[in-house]
């Protein structure tokens, strides 16, 4: 009774004086709105992630260390060839003079690195290609000193000939591959580019595009040859574009989400003069769950920036309900003075304050529930809409309630139009229970049969159905294989990193014993010393048998040879200045893939799946590289932790199978707890728990049946579904409580609940437009929840109780 007289002296005090309530609210959203209007974008996976998660840590640690590797790539297509090459060129020095900041290196052509290997390509030759010339010149010498001499070794049968050592001696790395340096397949020329920055910068290649876009803006490639075309590519480019799309979502899905809110509400109050009213009071509070996000986490992830359209979908319930309840006190007893308006208002509140007051804070503990993940981005949208939800409930009962005793100061006249009633429904029901209960008896069978499919294997492996649709032409497809066979691997490659140089080759050994011998999940594993004429003790072999070479060659027995043998003898002699040859010796373009942020070369090893055993959209082959590569133990006891794609997969997946019975089970304690605290009498509970429980499980027994997979965002819709889901069995039961008849109730609060669940399915259903596919994912899943929900508080419930009590009334 306490409580309840405090309630109502607090109602008649803020009724008493809507004026100063508005200027106060209107203060807090503005300046909640210019808090959130200061938060920014983070697109990154790794953002998800806890910070202290194992891959998320080693991730980190190499972008300390490494420079950004993905690259920017430019295709310039046209039939000829050379007019492609002249316009590479010109982009080429175009983007060589921005500043180091932002350009880290800029390729057309491997005319210095091949210069490179042919003026040492004594070093880059095999070392068994060197000794058989040294054994082969020996014997030729022993012959000449020796006419007796006979060779009693018959050889190795596939031992190279002569002119097979003289081809591969003067034969380059890569000629085969690119026969006049430039990087160049078909009728495409390519520019390659690196940004400068870190592998975590989202925006590292940004600037980089742009620059080109400006270039190929003011030198139209037609101007070059009438059919050329230039497209930009690469994982810069993928990543720009997945940003993008996010960015264009968070702001199409929202206006979607206010249009389609306000038409709704326009056309259940019958009115337009009401919608500013509702969708204010819950923009406010909406404005308040960004506020916390700046003030809390300074930036939005993947998953809270479309927190908008959510959380105003669902806070719009609470002064939906307020006003429903208004308007049936209202058209009973007409107010006639600014004083009957209030105390219709204070009505209103008394008898629908509990209830919604329940429903938010038993969607705010379910929204909290989420803390119970490992996943920070999931924290965070727990935390904002936690926060989103109370600030609109608390917005609908202080903003609304002053807006209309405010008005009714200055007219008498409350409009109250008859909203939508569900009196046919709540005939229904009543009338027909016993057959409904059956059926629903029936349906939650079924769902708990589809429960089998999340026992088996739930989750979603197949990462392209997760990605963001962006349009990709025929072209793109194109430039994208003609590229890949250019290169001749991914062009994205896995780093590991070692804590000396010495443990490079053991790194790679280390990589190729933990590798399945049945199905390699690892392609190539690349470190300096595959650019370099190998190691530094076979280096020293060489130089070793080159300087045997070398001595052959000037023996006096050779004298006695032709002209056109000794030329021969000559050419194959070694120069002097051999020497052995270490990282810094290496062309920029060749050192800068191994080179670390503080300048330091030949630490680096790059990893490369697999390409014809494996593909990286597929979760099961990324666990299967993750396992080879996350953790090393070398040859000397020493362990190398490393972290990339692969392994932050592994870290979303363990999350969600792990945290998220977890948070499921903790948000349905949690709300049945506040039920049973906050709603009255042990009936009124009961019906409610059963109610939203019988819904979640329909849900997910739905889910099973359609085989949906699990994913590392619509997993989420599960523990929230039990909190703002369960508002409509808390509402329904509530008014059974104070109508005692099972048809008044759905005639007179079901229109309500529908309405407040049709906001709702806007608010997850504007996801439904979002090019994210994982994002379409959770909405269509939150949905299925809605309605369940929904279905079970109008339909599901009132029938049993009808039945229960065979009573039609």
């Amino acid at each position: 009774m306490q409580d309840g007289d405090r309630g109502s002296r607090l109602t008649a005090s803020l009724l008493a004086r809507p004026g100063r309530v508005l200027v106060v609210a209107a203060l807090m959203a503005l300046t909640a709105t210019a808090l959130a209007s200061r938060l920014q974008l983070k697109t990154a996976f790794t953002e998800l992630l806890p910070s202290d998660d194992p891959a998320v840590v080693a991730l980190k640690r190499t972008a300390g260390r490494v420079g950004d590797l993905n690259l920017l790539t430019v295709g310039i297509r046209s039939p000829d060839r050379a007019a492609n090459l002249r316009y590479a060129k010109a982009l080429a020095d175009d983007l060589r003079q921005l500043p180091p900041t932002q350009v880290g290196l800029v390729a057309t052509d491997l005319h210095d690195l091949q210069a490179f290997f042919r003026e040492h390509k004594w070093l880059y030759a095999s070392l068994d290609d060197l000794e058989s010339i040294r054994d082969r010149l020996h014997t030729e010498i022993v012959k000449r000193k020796n006419p007796l001499f006979v060779d009693l070794d018959p050889g190795d049968e596939g031992a190279p000939s002569d002119e097979e050592l003289r081809q591969r001696l003067g034969h380059a790395p890569l000629e085969d591959r690119f026969p006049d340096g430039y990087f160049v397949r078909g009728d495409v020329a390519w520019v390659l580019v690196l940004p400068s920055g870190s592998v975590l910068d989202e925006r590292a290649g940004e600037s980089l595009l742009g620059a080109v876009e400006r270039f190929v803006a003011a030198h139209p490639p037609s101007a070059y040859h009438p059919a050329m075309r230039v497209q930009s590519l690469g994982p810069v480019v993928v990543g720009l574009e997945n940003r993008r799309a996010i960015e264009q979502d968070i702001v199409g899905v929202t206006v979607v989400c206010t249009l389609l809110v306000a038409l709704s509400i326009g056309l259940y109050f019958r009115g337009v003069s009401i919608v500013p009213l509702i969708v204010v009071a819950a923009g406010a509070g909406t404005s308040l769950a960004f506020a916390t996000g700046e003030l809390a986490f300074g930036y939005l992830n993947s998953s809270t920036a479309f927190l908008g359209s959510i959380i105003l979908g669902n806070g719009i319930n609470h002064p939906i309900v307020l006003l429903s309840r208004f308007g049936e006190i209202a058209r009973e007893r007409p107010p006639r003075t600014p004083e009957d308006t209030r105390a219709a208002m204070a009505e209103a509140i008394a008898g629908t304050a509990r209830a919604t007051f329940t429903a938010a804070l038993a969607a705010s503990v379910s929204y909290l529930s989420l803390l119970m993940t490992s996943f920070r981005g999931f924290s965070q949208f727990g935390v904002m809409a936690a926060v989103g939800s109370v600030a609109c409930w608390a917005s609908a009962y202080t903003v609304v309630p002053a807006v209309v005793v405010w008005r009714a100061r200055r007219s008498t006249h409350v409009v109250a139009p008859a909203p939508l009633s569900l009196r046919r429904l709540g005939d229904f029901v009543a009338r027909r229970a016993p057959v409904v209960v059956a059926v629903s008896a029936v349906l939650t069978v079924a769902a708990l049969y589809g429960l089998r499919h999340f026992a088996a294997s739930p989750f979603e492996y197949d990462f392209r159905h997760l990605r963001a649709d962006v349009a990709r032409t025929e072209e793109r497809h194109q430039l994208d294989d003609n590229l890949n066979d250019m290169l001749g691997r991914w062009h994205s490659p896995m780093v590991v990193l070692a804590d000396r140089i010495g443990q490079v080759e053991d790194i790679r050994h280390a990589i190729a014993a933990g590798d399945s011998r049945t199905r390699p999940v690892i392609g190539q594993v690349v470190t300096i010393y595959d650019i370099l004429p190998g190691t530094p003790e076979l280096q020293k072999q060489k130089l070793a048998t080159l300087d045997e070479i070398r001595k052959l060659t000037r023996d006096p027995a050779l004298a006695t040879l032709n002209q056109k043998d000794r030329d021969e003898i000559e050419r194959l002699r070694p120069p002097e200045d051999l020497r052995p040859l270490g990282p810094q010796d290496l062309p920029p373009i060749a050192r800068r893939p191994f080179t670390e942020r503080d300048g330091t070369v030949g630490r680096i090893v790059l990893v490369y799946h697999a390409a014809k055993n494996v593909t990286m959209w597929d979760g099961h082959d990324l666990m299967s590289i993750a396992k080879v590569i996350e953790r090393l133990t070398l040859s000397d006891g020493s362990v190398i932790e490393t972290s990339g794609t692969p392994m932050v997969f592994g870290a979303m997946l363990r999350s969600v199978l792990h945290d998220g019975p977890r948070a499921t089970a903790l948000s349905f304690l949690a709300v049945a707890l506040l039920v049973s605290l906050l709603l009255p009498r042990a009936r009124v509970k009961i019906a409610a728990i059963a109610t939203f429980t019988v819904g979640v499980l329909w849900m997910v027994g739905a889910a099973g049946l359609f085989h949906v997979r699990v994913t590392f965002l619509n997993f989420i819709a599960l523990p929230i579904t039990f909190g703002v889901g369960g508002e409509y069995a808390m509402n329904v039961a509530s008014r059974w409580h104070l109508e005692g008849s099972v048809r008044r109730t759905v005639a007179s609060v079901g229109g309500a609940v529908l309405l407040c669940s049709w906001t709702t399915i806007v608010g997850y259903g504007s996801l439904l437009a979002a090019h994210s596919q994982a994002l379409r994912g959770f909405g269509a899943m939150a949905i299925l929840g809605e309605i369940a929900c929904l279905v079970a508080a109008l339909v599901v419930m009132p029938a049993f109780v009808a039945w229960r009590t065979h009573s039609e009334s």
